[in-house]
Parts: C-alpha cells; structure tokens; sequence
C-alpha cells in the first residue's frame, strides 16, 4: 500500500488518497482491536478495510481508532467526523473535529456514461457539456486528460451528487433532490440540496486514473 497526499485544506479539515496494492501484510493490523473482522472479510474488501485504516492511521497518528458505521451507513470515529470512499485502486480519506465531511473517489470508466440518464437531472446536462470544454488557466490545454471528453465532466457530476448524498446521509436524498452547478471558483462546483434548500461548495481534482469530490459543512 502506498500513501498519494495528505493535505489541509482548510485549518481542521484533512484529506487523504491511499493506493492499494496487491500484496499486502495483515500481521502488522493483528495486535490490533478490529483483526479478526478484517480478516473475515472478502479478499477485496479486506484489502479496501486495510487501506482505509492505513490511511487513518498516517492521517492521524492513532493506531486505535475503530470506524464504526450508523444506521444509514454514515462511518464515526472517535474525535472526528470522518468521510471514506473507495474506488478500484484507490481509497480516500477525509477527516475533521468540527464540520461533517464527505468525500467520493471513482476511478476512471467509460461505463459512467450509459447510466448517465439514471443520475443527471435534465438541466444538469449542458453543464456537462460546458465542463468538457474548459480550457487550463493558459487557455491553450483543455483541462480534461486524454479520454473520451464526456467521461470526466459526467463522473465528475456523479461524484459530486454522490458526496452531497453522504453529506446529507441522514435525509436520504435521490439523485433528482440533488443538483450541480458549475461554480464561478476553478477547482469547485456547487451542490445544492433541494429539499433543505442549502447549498455546499465541492471542490475535486482529477487526473488519468481518478476523480475526486469533497466538501464539508
């Protein structure tokens, strides 16, 4: 396993991305209150649980922290709020001692656009489509890497609603109470929770082998 970043950003907010790898050693989790769980699990999602908690642990230098879950599936952990997401390769990390966090991870995959319909609100999509033509801040290079144009900004709109949707955890919002705007700041978007009526910025990074979401309130 090898740690990607962390990053403050913002002075109580902490964010974290964490490649999994093939091989990985359990032994050093045994001493360790959740070893048995972990080693029950599923050879992928023991691989996912020890990435997470290796990510924990740099993030917070705590080797006893145990994440639990509540009802509606929202992770806690002692001292922190704390938002997780996992992807094929990846996991992300995002913690804070005073405001709810969420966070979203997808690796990238053309099959985002045949379930696009599913998800996009009617007036979501020409965002999408105004997203995919940005240019960096040269405006010589578009900004999306070198893949099918539509994939990013589209995983791109479902990482962000399903951020707000973990955001929200305890409303249990569908993808129609959720819409995304493209925001005036580079680097973010706005998510707006229809049914409170609130609004959160989402900030996100992508590259060739991820999009990332956070935000927090």
């Amino acid at each position: 396993m090898a740690l990607l970043f962390i990053n403050e950003i913002d002075k109580d907010v902490r964010l974290g991305v964490w490649e999994m790898e093939e091989n990985l050693n359990y032994e050093k989790f045994a001493s360790l209150p959740f070893y048995d769980r972990l080693m029950s699990l599923s050879d992928g999602r023991r691989k996912e649980t020890a990435s997470v908690y290796s990510l924990l642990f740099a993030m917070t230098g705590n080797r006893n922290l145990v994440i639990g879950h509540e009802p509606s599936g929202k992770p806690y952990v002692e001292g922190y709020k704390i938002g997780i997401s996992h992807t094929k390769g990846f996991v992300s990390v995002i913690l804070s001692t005073s405001c709810d966090v969420a966070v979203d991870i997808e690796y990238i995959n053309i099959r985002v656009l045949r379930i696009a319909d599913r998800f996009l609100r009617e007036d979501e999509k020409p965002a999408t489509l105004l997203f995919s033509m940005k240019k960096d801040k040269s405006g010589d290079k578009d900004i999306i890497p070198d893949v099918v144009p539509d994939v990013i900004p589209t995983l791109l709109f479902w990482c962000a609603k399903e951020t707000i949707y973990k955001l929200y955890s305890d409303e249990r919002l569908t993808f129609q109470n959720i819409k995304i705007m493209d925001a005036e700041q580079g680097g973010a978007l706005c998510g707006n929770n229809l049914i409170a009526g609130e609004s959160v910025r989402i900030d996100y990074a992508f590259n060739e082998d991820y999009v990332l979401t956070y935000a927090r309130k």
